[in-house]
């Protein structure tokens, strides 16, 4: 006989001391049903769902090579440099500069001096992506550089129209 047919249950159940049953249930409920457990249980689901999202989920960058995806950071640091030499140096207090890249042992490339008169939000979304997608180039095809350190610049000064580093 199946242990889930009616008489067999409700026999097995009228055995059970209903104190030590209720005592159970208590605790199953204040285990299960705890907010906060169900709230670490959902995030597990969440967390392991975009996991396996992200592992089998193809873009267009899966698919390119090298090349192109060294074409395409070179791209946007063609833009970066644009932005940043779209106005003259005229006064050197008008002027910042940031690191950019990524080399493969870490830190930055070099540095770049841009004017406060651009819009710096987009320049430096567009540096801090930049050094973001040279950081997964370098770690994908496995790029090895010199570890050496670019000097620090300590400001600005213009020179014919162009900023010049201060070291």
């Amino acid at each position: 006989m199946s242990l889930f047919q009616n008489a067999v249950l409700n026999k097995y159940l009228q055995g059970l001391d209903s104190e030590k049953v209720a005592e159970a249930y208590e605790r199953f409920t204040s285990h299960f049903h705890n907010p906060i457990i169900r709230m670490k249980k959902s995030m597990q689901f969440i967390s392991i769902f975009f996991l396996i999202c992200c592992c089998f989920s193809c873009t267009e960058e899966d698919t390119m090579t090298q090349e192109q995806e060294a074409q395409n950071i070179q791209q946007l640091f063609t833009e970066i440099e644009t932005l940043a030499k779209s106005v003259p140096c005229e006064n050197a207090t008008e002027w910042r500069f940031t690191s950019y890249g990524s080399k493969a042992c870490g830190g930055p490339v070099g540095f770049i001096a841009y004017p406060n008169s651009i819009d710096t939000e987009l320049f430096l979304q567009k540096v801090a992506a930049h050094r973001t997608a040279q950081e997964n180039y370098n770690e994908k095809w496995r790029i090895v550089s010199d570890c050496s350190a670019p000097a620090q610049p300590s400001g600005v000064v213009c020179d014919n129209g162009n900023p010049v580093f201060v070291y």
